[in-house]
């Protein structure tokens, strides 16, 4: 996998170096950072081609994989889950990644199938803070909400037509958000087993909230009830 953009390889030479096979840089760096790398000059034609898109300032490294983590290491420790249900768009699941981080989210889970993996796109989307988090790929998404609610979590799911509003909810400790894909909303059996479905007050005539921005508003106010 190719990485690309100043954040994201800056974040991935910090914290997994180990997983980095060589860093090509075309523009001035303070070299002490790659100490840890194997890097290389190169001019941005070469890296264009290798990240595939002019968007990468100057500097792209291959990694050997995206470095997903075992939910099942993280359940005891973890109180705050995001679960995201098939969310399908590179942009969103970057700025839903960035938000995370911002608002400590300990654990993000996304399905294995039929939705958007960690890409470089997602990576940079997400200004290189998806590298920081946790996250996890699942087989089956409900069947881990199930597993969460066996050890006392309560489930959130979040759409325009839920029976609460996030203003009447206070988040404790062993906490679970679940947002549905672009367009199509949380699957029915997935909505069924949460605890409840919220919505979040906003000018209506403004018509919806991308899943995004829904997140960020959700996740600062989980933040903030735990602060």
């Amino acid at each position: 996998m190719i990485i690309y953009g100043l954040h994201p390889v800056l974040n991935i030479i910090k914290v997994k170096p180990k997983i980095i096979k060589r860093v090509f840089i075309s523009r001035k760096l303070d070299l002490d950072i790659l100490k840890t790398v194997r890097y290389e000059h190169t001019n941005n034609n070469y890296i264009d081609k290798l990240a595939k898109t002019t968007d990468h300032q100057g500097i792209a490294c291959e990694i050997s994989h995206f470095p997903y983590v075992d939910p099942d290491s993280l359940i005891e420790r973890a109180n705050k889950i995001l679960i995201l249900d098939h969310i399908e768009d590179p942009q969103n699941l970057g700025a839903i990644l960035r938000n995370s981080y911002a608002f400590n989210i300990d654990l993000v889970i996304i399905p294995k199938d039929r939705a958007c993996d960690i890409t470089p796109a997602v990576i940079k989307a997400s200004a290189g803070n998806a590298i920081f988090l946790n996250i996890s790929k699942v087989t089956n998404i409900n069947d881990f909400i199930r597993n969460l609610k066996e050890d006392f979590f309560t489930v959130y799911g979040f759409e325009g037509n839920g029976t609460k509003n996030l203003s009447q909810i206070k988040f404790t400790n062993k906490t679970a958000l679940v947002f549905g894909s672009e367009g199509k909303g949380i699957k029915q059996l997935t909505k069924s087993l949460c605890d409840d479905i919220i919505k979040i007050e906003f000018n209506s005539e403004a018509g919806s909230l991308n899943v995004s921005s829904a997140s960020a508003i959700v996740l600062y106010k989980l933040f903030m009830d735990l602060y």
